[in-house]
């Protein structure tokens, strides 16, 4: 468990005995796919820390639809809003698949921020990190046309969870209806113009595999071409 806190950017500066003390005081928790672990709205205590498995958060506008404005995998973190302004949680977080996260408690959090300004100051920018992120998505929604929103989309994507093989950009994709989701279209949309880039070379699909290859530099010049 030590060694999975090390390797989270959140934690990294921690000397081995803080790492101790943090590993301490989480409890793990298990849920099922499709399950709510948090909701918007409800009183937030805690923040988690995924340990397997992915989430999306979303929030809901006022006529019920859906907008997930992130997806998050392993030893990515939620609900450190509600800790640090304890207001009312600001998204809803539900798991994509089996997923196991570390809970730690708010009385229990303060006590390490007030020990570990370090610690204070990487959860403050990854706040501002995902405001910014939130304020980004919801400004392709409402100034770009769908192709271009997933073009964007893509790159920010790639930037965050690809990986390079022989000078090669790998990334697993979420399914046309969560990129579909994040974006406001339809997933009959996202599949179009998913298949249209797979018919230009910039997205190649692996054999036997769930990844692909992105052709980045040509997002890229796709996404130029808007301006």
């Amino acid at each position: 468990m030590n060694a999975f806190f090390e390797n989270i950017p959140l934690f990294s500066e921690l000397n081995t005995s803080e790492i101790n003390a943090v590993a301490a005081l989480a409890t793990t928790h298990h849920f099922n796919k499709n399950n709510m672990i948090v909701q918007e709205g409800e009183r937030g205590d805690a923040l988690y820390i995924i340990l397997k498995g992915s989430v999306k958060i979303s929030s809901y506008s006022s006529d019920g639809r859906e907008v997930i404005l992130s997806l998050l995998e392993p030893g990515s973190f939620f609900g450190e809003m509600s800790l640090l302004d304890q207001q009312p949680r600001s998204a809803t977080v539900t798991t994509l698949g089996d997923t196991t996260v570390l809970q730690i408690r708010r009385n229990n959090f303060e006590h390490l921020l007030l020990k570990n300004p370090s610690l204070t100051m990487k959860l403050l920018t990854e706040v501002v990190h995902r405001l910014r992120r939130t304020s980004q998505v919801l400004e392709r929604i409402s100034t770009m046309d769908v192709p271009h929103r997933l073009y964007n989309y893509l790159q920010d994507y790639c930037n965050r969870f690809a990986k390079q093989k022989n000078g090669q950009i790998i990334v697993r994709l979420p399914t046309h209806q969560l990129i579909a989701d994040q974006l406001s279209t339809s997933r009959e949309t996202i599949s179009r113009a998913i298949s249209a880039l797979k018919k230009e070379g910039i997205i190649s699909p692996i054999s036997n595999s769930r990844e692909v290859i992105i052709d980045t530099e040509a997002i890229d010049t796709l996404l130029f071409s808007m301006q």
